[in-house]
């Protein structure tokens, strides 16, 4: 076998391979052996059909078979004999199978990049450590009363920022009714008795600033730009005038906090609430101290490092950036069509943390190589477990799926990835 490799490009190779005359004679026999006992030709009883008959009829078969079958077996051949640490094939042509000549064939291949690791100890890093204060207890303590605030009715009340305002009102655009304008704003266009929020979180966009100060019975001309991430698209960027009208208000009331507000929050008294929202915010604030520290090394691998990567790979999870960007942004409302018209941007974006991506892992992996970090089995098994926890699912149907769609050996880099992490950050030069 005679093997031959050229660059093609970034992480990209050309194998030419090939394998002597004798060696595809002596396959393409054995494939008519096969052929000659298993077909039938009229004229001949089965397996009785002299080779050259078998031949000449099942040619482009033939051809086929022996394609299928060698260029794969000849190709591991050929790795095992260049050592190329392939990633990806992205394209096998110029295969010529013919009668008494050698096979021959090429390969393009996209392979792990050489490059040189940074310096991973002694990284300068910043350490952004944020104590926790009475104060923020004391938000996180309001938040929570917040959420179980009560609304109650009252008279001869101006409505106040947080209370709710009952309206009664119709709304128009361009001199037209808004709900013959766009059908599909059926409830916005006109209302009796809806119960308005007097914060930013009125249904209706600034009506919610509109009402404080206003009384039962009190009027008001009030001017709504629809904006353009609104969730009924149709009013996206329409200017509405609502004439609306008071008839009803309630009190935000906060309850106390004694002994029926601390059961609903299974505490026993307010000083063990106190203790557990400052134990939280404090695991919070050291969770996020971290990540801030895991940032800095993941910039500073990437900042110090000369690495040209796979593009199929970059491509792959240029894809799957796109799919976790599109679902974050639908998660914050944005319509399918708002998505389809950010595309390129959104493409945009994916490439780029792609590239980052892709490039960390090699830095990473690297990095666990030459200190020798390991995944062992019982830390992968515990790793599938968690996962399955999370996803809601079964550990060995999660373990067997992941085997069957070849995602296994992600999770040992993984752990591998995170070990050579926790290195760096026990080796850095904190500031």
């Amino acid at each position: 076998m005679k093997v031959s490799v050229k660059d093609a490009g970034t992480c990209r190779k050309t194998m030419s391979i090939e394998i002597p005359a004798d060696t595809l004679t002596a396959e393409r026999t054995e494939t008519l052996k096969a052929y000659a006992k298993a077909v039938n030709i009229p004229g001949f009883r089965k397996g009785k059909a002299p080779a050259h008959v078998v031949a000449k009829k099942f040619a482009n078969e033939i051809a086929k078979d022996l394609e299928e079958r060698m260029v794969p077996k000849f190709y591991h051949d050929a790795l095992q004999e260049t050592e190329l640490k392939v990633v990806g094939v992205i394209d096998v042509s110029d295969v010529k199978i013919e009668e008494d000549k050698p096979l021959a064939f090429v390969v393009t291949v996209d392979v792990e990049p050489e490059f040189k690791l940074p310096k991973y100890s002694d990284i300068p890093i910043k350490e952004e450590k944020e104590d926790v204060t009475g104060e923020q207890v004391q938000e996180q303590i309001d938040s929570i009363r917040n959420q179980h605030a009560n609304y109650e009715e009252v008279e001869g009340k101006a409505v106040e920022q947080g209370d709710m305002a009952q309206l009664t009102y119709t709304a128009t655009t361009g001199g037209k009714a808004l709900e013959e304008v766009a059908p599909e704003a059926k409830g916005l266009g006109k209302g009796e008795g809806y119960w308005v929020s007097a914060d930013e979180h009125a249904f209706i966009p600034g009506m919610g600033e509109a009402i404080v100060g206003l009384n039962i019975g009190d009027k008001k001309e009030v001017e709504v730009e629809f904006p353009e991430s609104f969730m009924v698209k149709e009013l996206a960027g329409i200017k509405a005038a609502y004439s609306i009208e008071v008839t009803g208000v309630r009190v935000r009331t906060l309850p106390e906090i004694d002994e029926t507000f601390l059961a609903r929050l299974q505490v026993e008294s307010e000083e063990s609430l106190r203790s557990q929202i400052r134990e939280q915010m404090e695991q919070t604030a050291e969770h996020k101290n971290l990540n801030a520290k895991h940032e800095q090394i993941i910039k500073y691998l990437v900042k110090k490092t000369k690495l040209d990567v796979p593009e199929s790979i970059v491509q792959q999870q240029s894809r799957n950036a796109m799919y976790d960007i599109a679902q974050q942004r639908m998660m914050m409302g944005m319509t399918q069509e708002q998505i389809g018209e950010q595309q390129k941007d959104i493409f945009k974006e994916a490439q780029e943390r792609a590239l980052e991506n892709v490039k960390l892992r090699y830095i990473g992996l690297g990095i666990a190589t030459e200190l020798e970090l390991d995944a062992s089995e019982i830390e992968i098994d515990e790793e599938i477990a968690s996962m399955a926890i999370r996803q809601q699912k079964d550990a060995r149907s999660l373990h067997k799926e992941m085997e069957e769609n070849d995602t296994l050996d992600s999770v040992g880099e993984q752990i591998r990835f995170n070990k050579a992490l926790d290195y760096m950050l026990e080796n850095a030069k904190i500031k």
